[in-house]
């Protein structure tokens, strides 16, 4: 797919994102508020931190889609990744937010009040517009293998449970009279949210801290190299990812009789089996040596040892 293609689908997605959440914040937030739900209105704070995913998101795809530059030789593929860790802080404020006020009430001593019968119809409509959303977003991201894009639309079918849980608080304390039930709702709702959180932050550090994410993609390596039969011994390989694209570094050894042409050659090849092996190959770094070459030095990379 075009880089252009793209960039194209996920600020769709994003606007999509923005439009919707925005008209459900606004619901959601109103006749909560007006209809005495505490967990509605929480439930509006948690929509209210997917527009800031969308417009995040928006901003952020014309950042990755720019070319190299001598600051950014290899890119900036990245700002999506970094983009998923301003999310995930966001996310955790609103939830510690939420948390403080509900939990703050919830032992005020204040009489608590019944929320208005329409607050279970706004609950019970978001659920299917938030359906809606998640649906859309998930198949963008994967279509265009973002993991930011993938990340809101993860958080689009949190949202659905959460929705869901609120709906049946909602049930409970209208039907059986039980206005307490909203307020604890409430701080599950604030719980549910830093959860939420938390989640998206672990996930972006695979990328940020020089990782792979999967770990399959090493024996991969290993695999396509053992059809190029004059190398031996790949050791110190090392895969970083930058957003959708796989950067390989490796070593090899080969007879040390070689011209560096024929070595340049077999390097070729290697590079050639790994691109047939494994999408989205950004760049292969192949580093030849002689055979029964070792370095005491060699503190980084995997062998296919280490993988057991």
């Amino acid at each position: 797919m075009k880089t252009s293609d793209r960039t194209r689908k996920i600020k769709r997605a994003s606007w999509a994102g923005i439009t919707g959440n925005g008209i459900l914040a606004v619901l959601k937030i109103w006749f909560g508020t007006v209809g005495g739900s505490a967990s509605l209105v929480g439930a509006g704070i948690d929509t209210a931190t997917d527009i800031v995913s969308s417009i995040v998101t928006l901003f952020t795809a014309d950042i990755a889609d720019k070319p190299p530059d001598k600051e950014h030789p290899y890119g900036h593929g990245r700002a999506e990744a970094i983009a998923a860790k301003i999310l995930s802080f966001i996310i955790i404020m609103a939830g510690v937010q939420l948390l403080i006020s509900t939990v703050t009430g919830f032992f005020s001593g204040e009489e608590k009040s019944m929320p208005a019968v329409y607050a279970v119809y706004i609950s019970a409509g978001a659920i299917v517009a938030k359906f809606v959303l998640f649906v859309y977003k998930m198949r963008i991201g994967r279509e265009v293998n973002s993991q930011m894009v993938i990340a809101d639309a993860e958080n689009m079918k949190a949202d659905i449970v959460l929705s869901s849980s609120v709906l049946a608080g909602l049930l409970v304390t209208v039907f059986a009279n039980l206005p307490i039930i909203d307020s604890i709702m409430a701080i599950g709702v604030g719980l549910w949210i830093l959860r939420n959180g938390i989640s998206i932050f672990m996930e972006s550090n695979d990328e940020l801290m020089e990782g792979a994410g999967d770990n399959e993609i090493y024996s991969k390596v290993f695999e396509a190299l053992k059809r190029v039969d004059e190398i031996s011994n790949p050791h110190r390989v090392r895969i970083r990812k930058i957003n959708t694209m796989y950067v390989i570094d490796l070593d090899i050894e080969v007879d040390g009789n070689l011209t560096v042409y024929e070595g340049h050659e077999l390097s070729k090849r290697a590079e050639k089996e790994l691109r047939s092996s494994i999408d989205n190959l950004y760049d292969v770094i192949v580093h030849l040596e002689p055979g029964g070459n070792f370095e005491d030095q060699e503190r980084y990379g995997l062998t296919e040892e280490s993988l057991d």
